[in-house]
């Protein structure tokens, strides 16, 4: 997991696009296998939470084109940890809750962390949510569940970014474009990209994407679609492996 920063220098406004078209994978058979299940036969139920993983930030943006909650994670076990589950409650400014990710059917990612370092943050983006009743969504909840340690090559599996950029697209609105490189000798399958754009510590506007394959040693491009405006603010960039089982 690597990140990357990069500063919107001018944006148009943002138009149609949903971020990270879902895939479907096999369901993993291992919980090592981080991620290999893009979606689930039930929906996540989060019984108890994980002490050691610390959810450090929450933030909600909206746009016309939907709702995408922002959360930053902290593993302060002594383990890396995999697949973690997480359990999203989103309430309006009255306290009314208005979605939640505990439906069946959801994408892997959009209830699932696929790698917490030890000692390490992560930001995890849900960007498909779905808001119901009159109450605007504006504060989130997230509960981390328990999790497997990850396996002993778990930190092999190394992912870089470059030739990152923002794009204004009169069509398709404002989204990030660039390339990800896979530094290891593990082929990554539905490779999830998280982009945050940040202005004065604040989260302005957030997106995902999905790149189908990506073998050892290559590189491939992404494209990311914002909920929220970038314009003006500084992005990162991170990947999700969602491979780990043979790294070495």
């Amino acid at each position: 997991m690597r990140r990357a920063l990069a500063t919107v220098a001018a944006a148009t406004a943002l138009a149609g696009g949903l971020a990270g078209c879902a895939t479907t994978r096999e369901k993993a058979a291992k919980v090592a296998a981080s991620g290999n299940a893009a979606f689930r036969a039930e929906g996540l139920d989060v019984r108890r939470a994980n002490r050691d993983v610390e959810v450090v930030s929450t933030s909600v943006v909206s746009d016309a084109n939907g709702t995408a909650v922002v959360a930053v994670l902290r593993n302060r076990g002594r383990a890396a940890l995999v697949d973690v589950p997480l359990a999203l409650s989103v309430t309006d400014r009255d306290g009314r809750v208005v979605a939640r990710n505990d439906e069946a059917g959801l994408e892997h990612g959009l209830t699932h962390a696929a790698l917490l370092p030890k000692d390490g943050t992560v930001t995890w983006v849900h960007d498909q949510v779905i808001a119901s009743g009159p109450g605007r969504p504006a504060r989130a909840q997230v509960t981390p569940g328990r999790a497997a340690a990850a396996p002993a090559g778990a930190s092999a599996v190394k992912l870089d970014f470059s030739d990152h950029r923002v794009v204004g697209d009169p069509a398709s609105g404002v989204n990030a474009t660039g390339h990800v490189v896979n530094r290891s000798d593990v082929e990554q399958r539905d490779l999830v990209i998280v982009c945050v754009a940040r202005k004065g510590g604040s989260v302005v506007a957030a997106g995902r994407g999905i790149v189908p394959v990506l073998k050892p040693g290559r590189r491939a491009r992404f494209q990311v679609y914002f909920i929220g405006d970038p314009s003006g603010a500084e992005l990162t960039f991170e990947a999700q492996p969602s491979n780990l089982e043979r790294a070495t």
